[in-house]
């Protein structure tokens, strides 16, 4: 869990996008979900998820430390590039996606 002893949920949505992306923005939870994966390197994911949303209209600063990659896409581009990529997005994203478009 990304939650420090005692913390709110929102408290550390926001304490992350400072840590991850280097901003804070107004968020709001649209839904939590529940997941358990088996990939084919017999690793099992099974996670309890909240998914904030939120708009930002500046360039992040992103902490590379924390992140591995990140762009801005439209969420054309980006269900062209999740069929063409499916591999390149994390199982649990791709769910998110999903649900959220």
């Amino acid at each position: 869990s990304d939650l420090m002893p005692e913390e709110d949920i929102e408290d550390a949505v926001h304490r992350r996008l400072m840590e991850e992306m280097g901003f804070d923005c107004e968020t709001k939870e649209i839904f939590t979900f529940v997941y358990k994966k088996k990939f084919e390197n017999g690793l099992i994911e099974h996670e309890y998820d909240h998914v904030f949303i939120g708009r930002y209209n500046n360039d992040p600063i992103p902490n590379l430390k924390e992140i591995s990659d990140w762009k801005w896409i439209s969420l054309e581009e980006l269900e062209e590039d999740i069929n063409k990529y499916p591999d390149k997005y994390s199982y649990w994203f791709k769910k998110i996606y999903k649900k959220v478009v």
